[in-house]
């Protein structure tokens, strides 16, 4: 059974995938702008706008400037979801 957890977590790791051509399963505590090569300022804004759209969510400035690891997009993700 898919709980709702899951299922953002597997939606998160499916946008970062998409947005910076890496292999969802390799996305882990350690994914970040320092880690995924690409991950500048454009990809940034990609990543933002993709999010906002798969999850029908809008982020603050404050937010959208967080978003740089994947622990800390999923917290967000999953705060403004709940």
């Amino acid at each position: 059974m898919t709980t709702e957890a899951d299922d953002i977590d597997a939606r998160v790791r499916g946008v970062l995938s998409d947005v910076f051509g890496i292999d969802a399963d390799a996305i882990g505590p350690d994914t970040s702008k320092d880690t995924v090569k690409g991950w500048d300022s454009l990809q940034q804004l990609t990543l933002t706008l993709s999010l906002e759209e798969e999850f029908g969510i809008r982020f603050s400035d404050d937010e959208t400037v967080s978003l740089v690891t994947y622990p800390l997009i999923l917290l967000i993700v999953t705060e403004l979801l709940v």
